[in-house]
């Protein structure tokens, strides 16, 4: 995760546990705040969730990115605390951010050296410039796009019969617990995994393999969710 980012507007609690500064409680602060404001517009917004703190917002905030950002460095690599470094190279060439991402020869005139300060060495600008020339591609040869449905948010959103996408998030002797996009993870009884008999359910999936669920039942005074894989692929 911490190579490729996240989608700061569509990782569920649990994917977000695994970037750098963020444990389960900062990753379902985010989730709240998500749930409660909207889409996030910059990665400045993070400095408003609940106990996320200066230290905590430099190890996350490369980390996470934000698609259709106004400022289009929120969907890549480079650190808020560099953006003045890459907004300077634009304005010294007269060009716009935009422009300077979308320009290779444009970046091939940057003399590099011209920016080196005690806070940022020369392998700081590389790196930088490394992700200039590749902003918010992922590194791996191919990715299977994950997204919540959009019009699932709370528990009460979710009817008997739907059909939803998921993330496996706990493997037991029992069953699997799955993430639908709520706060409560829905339960695949061992029973509900397959047509064929299961003796573990740690044979039919894996921690944080993307699944497509049935929904079985609903008990939203005790916030269970009962799903069923039988029959999904």
């Amino acid at each position: 995760m911490n190579l490729v980012g996240v989608n700061l507007n569509t990782a569920s609690k649990h994917l977000l546990t695994y970037i750098s500064g963020l444990g389960p409680q900062l990753a379902q602060n985010i989730v709240d705040y998500r749930k409660e404001n909207g889409l996030f517009q910059s990665r400045e917004e993070l400095k408003k969730i609940p106990r996320l703190g200066n230290k905590a917002f430099e190890q996350c905030a490369g980390f996470l990115r934000i698609q259709d950002a106004k400022n289009p460095l929120d969907n890549s690599a480079v650190h808020p605390e560099s953006y003045h470094i890459v907004e300077q190279m634009a304005k010294d060439m007269e060009i716009s951010i935009p422009e300077l991402l979308n320009n290779e020869a444009l970046r091939n005139e940057i003399k590099i050296k011209n920016y080196v300060t005690e806070q940022a060495g020369l392998p700081t600008l590389i790196d930088i410039m490394d992700e200039l020339a590749k902003p918010s591609r992922d590194p791996r040869k191919k990715i299977r796009v994950f997204e919540f449905a959009k019009e699932i948010h709370k528990i009460e959103d979710i009817k008997v019969g739907m059909v939803l996408p998921g993330i496996v998030t706990n493997i037991t002797n029992f069953g699997v617990f799955v993430d639908v996009g709520v706060k409560q993870d829905g339960l695949v009884h061992i029973s509900q995994l397959t047509n064929k008999f299961v003796g573990n359910p740690a044979d039919i999936v894996q921690l944080q393999q993307y699944v497509k669920v049935k929904v079985m039942d609903i008990d939203t005074d005790r916030r269970r969710i009962s799903l069923s894989m039988k029959d999904l692929t």
